[in-house]
C-alpha cells in the first residue's frame, strides 16, 4: 500500500477528464491537480517550452510528495514524457502510448483519424506510435485548437461548439476512417459535437480513459494502491483565473470544487 497522492497535469482543465476516470477507477486515491491555464494553449508552443512547463510542475509536485506522475495532457504527452520518465523518481503515465494500443485495438478497417492540438500533429507522435503498433494502419491527423478554446471558455453544448466541430470535421470526410482519436484532453468534452459530425459509425477513443486503467493497472502491480481506510484528498490548482477554472470544471466533473491559484 502507499497512500501518498497522484500528481496529475494539464495545460488547463481538459485533463480533468483524465482525473475523472482515475478516481472512477480508484476511489480511495488521493490527488493534486495542476492545470497549467496561465501558458494556454500549449499546442501553439514550441516542444521546448511545453517541456519546461510540465518539468516544472513535476518538480512542484515531487515537493509535495506524489507517489506518481500523470501528463493528463496529448501536447506535453509528445514533449516531454520521454524526459521525464528518466529523471523524475516517481512513474510517469501519459495518454498518448495507452489511446494508440486502444485505437488499434478497436479498428476494423485500420483507419485511424486523429484531432488533436497542432503541438500534437506536427509531432505526428501518435503516428508514429500507431505505426510501431501496426505498420499496416492508415492514420489521417487534424489540428483543432479552436476546440480547445471551446472548451476552457465554458462553451461546450452550444450552438457555436457544434456549427465550430462540424465544419472542422468535414476534413475526414470521403477517408472512411472508422475510429476517432480524441488526441487532446479537453476533447471528451465535445463528445456530443464530435459524434454528430462524424456519424455513430465511427468509435472514439478517449486515451484519457485507457490513461486511468493503465494508473490502476500500474499501482495495482506494484503494490502501490492507496487503503481504503486512509482519509483521501483532492487538491485542484490553476495558475490561472480560479473563478473561470471552477465554473468549467464544475461542468467537467459533475459536481463542485474548490481551486487555488498556483504561482509557479
Amino acid at each position: 500500500m502507499d497512500n501518498r497522492t497522484i500528481g496529475v497535469m494539464d495545460s488547463g482543465i481538459g485533463g480533468l477528464t483524465v482525473l475523472k476516470q482515475i478516481t472512477r477507477l480508484m476511489p480511495d486515491e488521493s490527488f493534486i491537480f495542476v492545470g497549467d491555464q496561465k501558458n494556454l494553449p500549449y499546442g501553439e508552443k514550441s516542444t521546448e517550452e511545453v517541456k519546461s512547463f510540465a518539468e516544472r510542475i513535476a518538480d512542484y509536485l515531487l515537493k509535495r510528495n506524489i507517489k506518481m506522475f500523470v501528463i493528463a495532457c496529448n501536447t506535453a504527452t509528445a514533449a516531454a514524457y520521454e524526459y521525464l520518465k528518466e529523471k523524475l523518481p516517481v512513474p510517469v503515465i501519459g495518454v498518448i502510448q495507452p489511446g494508440s494500443e486502444e485505437a488499434v485495438s478497436v479498428t476494423k478497417n485500420n483507419r485511424i483519424g486523429i484531432i488533436a492540438t497542432n503541438g500534437t500533429i506536427k509531432s505526428h507522435i501518435y503516428e508514429k506510435t500507431v505505426s510501431r503498433i501496426d505498420p499496416g494502419v492508415k492514420t489521417f491527423g487534424l489540428g483543432c485548437p479552436e476546440f480547445v478554446s471551446l472548451v476552457e471558455s465554458g462553451q461546450a453544448g452550444t450552438t457555436k461548439s457544434f456549427k465550430e466541430v462540424s465544419d472542422q470535421l468535414k476534413f475526414f470526410a470521403g477517408k472512411d476512417i472508422d475510429t476517432l482519436i480524441l488526441g487532446c484532453t479537453h476533447f471528451p468534452v465535445l463528445t456530443k459535437e464530435i459524434i454528430k459530425a462524424v456519424s455513430d459509425d465511427v468509435r472514439l477513443v478517449d486515451p484519457g480513459v485507457s490513461a486511468g486503467m493503465q494508473v490502476q493497472d500500474y499501482l495495482t502491480k506494484h503494490d502501490m494502491l492507496a487503503s481504503p481506510s486512509q482519509a483521501k484528498t483532492g487538491n485542484f490548482y490553476t495558475t490561472g483565473n480560479v473563478s473561470k477554472f471552477v465554473e468549467v470544471a464544475n461542468e467537467v466533473l459533475g459536481k463542485k470544487i474548490v481551486a487555488e491559484h498556483l504561482d509557479l
